[in-house]
């Protein structure tokens, strides 16, 4: 039979003998010759013979702490001392535990190493230390887990989040849209390039009534859209945030089927805003749309200016995830955000006031000059936008532009790609946008779009 070599570091204590993590070189030591007491049948090995041992007796890939059952093999071996294991006896489960192990050559033929096994005999004391200290560990492991489970939702829960346009981003992740025309609290990152587009079936600030035609003839006539090109030149994490934008509000000379229009490319505008994150959840920004007109066409499309402030609230799950999210802002604004109650009401003033001085309404080449200014800022009005961030590709918008009540849906197709896609309808109350004595209103709800890329 194959036989393995116990080396056996003892005590004079009589307790249950367990192998150990570490031996005691200056206990006396003792071989014992034992064979695996296996229940399927062992082959005899011949020296110098060239069969293979059909099983594997080592005895390392064995759990810790197992009992090992096993036979003596060669009692003469064992010196009958007070030190030595006579208590032990044939067959007798042993617990253990690997400690060490050295390669023992019993016969030259091609088998797996056979192991000798180091253990020592230990008091019931050391046995309860030894399970304390296993306790102690197994505590110090979870303190350890739970500690780095800590600091990974602390790096979580710090990830800025950045915007500038009409989407957003958290920490390096870009998320869809949560506001649709209104502006954010969040400033652009610093050298962050941004483009977008806005589209509104029907404009609502001329003398033409919305929903006079089918929505496809109405689009063609009376359609407005506007490309802006955005880009960050602070730090609104550390310092203060300063996003400059260039806009273009005439996209073609001339509309469909119709030979009146503006040049394509004019009505050019600058915006500027001032943002600050005042954690990594909020964030603040102050700025005007339109702030600096560049040519005729662009007097008519109004100045703006706003205040907003934004907050994200996580409604549950981990905060490394972005879903399950709430976005709030609030804030005033003017221009283009007042009612058109009180948008008519200023031009009225204005032109008034032309009549009074000058006897008649000065005039340029696209309007009269007191509906322009009667159109730039006036009073402040309450803007608010609610957005429900259900995962990384989609949001839910609810919006109060100052004027009337937007709901919108934004999607971002692609999860490497920054692209967002937010297609909404607004005019969904009736109030003075519905009202026939202000010239422009409409008699429908109009649909509205925009859509932007960020790098």
């Amino acid at each position: 039979m194959i036989k393995r070599t116990l080396k056996t570091y003892s005590t004079p204590s009589i307790a249950l003998g367990i192998l150990v993590l570490f031996g005691f070189s200056s206990l006396p030591v003792r071989a014992l010759e034992w064979e695996p007491a296996l229940e399927t049948e062992s082959k005899t090995i011949k020296p110098n013979s060239t069969t293979v041992v059909s099983q594997d007796y080592s005895i390392q890939p064995l759990p810790a702490l197992q009992s090992l059952d096993w036979t003596i093999v060669t009692p003469d071996a064992i010196e009958s001392t007070a030190q030595s294991p006579q208590h032990l006896t044939s067959s007798q489960p042993l617990d253990w535990e690997i400690v060490g192990y050295e390669v023992v050559d019993s016969v030259e033929i091609s088998i797996s190493p056979v192991i000798a096994l180091q253990w020592q005999m230990l008091t019931e004391k050391d046995i309860v230390e030894a399970e304390e200290a296993h306790r102690l560990e197994l505590e110090q492991r979870k303190a350890e887990a739970a500690k780095q489970e800590a600091i990974e939702y602390q790096l979580a829960v710090q990830q800025p989040l950045t915007g500038g346009l009409y989407q957003i981003s958290r920490g390096e992740r870009g998320l869809p849209a949560i506001t649709q025309r209104i502006p954010t609290g969040y400033g652009a990152q610093f050298l962050s390039f941004k483009a977008g587009l806005f589209l509104e079936s029907c404009n609502v600030t001329g003398n033409y009534v919305c929903g006079s035609q089918d929505l496809h003839d109405e689009f063609k006539s009376n359609g407005k859209g506007k490309v802006t090109f955005l880009t960050g030149l602070g730090d609104p994490i550390d310092f203060l945030g300063l996003d400059l934008g260039f806009q273009v509000t005439s996209l073609a000379t001339s509309r469909f089927g119709s030979s009146a229009g503006t040049p394509a490319g004019s009505g050019r505008g600058i915006d500027l805003a001032v943002s600050r994150n005042i954690t990594p959840d909020i964030g603040v920004k102050v700025g005007a749309f339109n702030l600096v007109e560049l040519d005729e066409v662009q007097l008519g499309e109004g100045r703006s200016a706003f205040g907003v402030i934004t907050g994200r609230f996580d409604l549950g799950g981990h905060p490394a995830e972005n879903t399950n999210d709430l976005y709030l802002t609030l804030g005033m604004a003017n221009g283009i955000y007042r009612p058109l109650s009180a948008i008519i009401d200023d031009q009225e003033q204005e032109c008034a006031k032309d009549i009074d001085r000058y006897g008649y309404r000065k005039s340029f080449k696209y309007g009269d000059d007191c509906e322009v200014r009667g159109f730039d800022y006036g009073e402040l009005y309450p803007i608010a936008s609610a957005a429900y961030m259900i995962n990384e590709e989609l949001s839910l918008i609810a919006e109060w532009w100052g004027r009337n009540l937007t709901l919108a849906a934004s999607y971002k197709p692609f999860a490497e790609l920054n692209w967002v896609i937010t297609p909404g309808i607004t005019n969904v109350i009736g109030n003075s946008d519905w009202d026939s004595d202000y010239p422009g209103y409409t008699e429908r709800m109009r649909i509205q779009l925009t859509t932007s890329i960020s790098f």
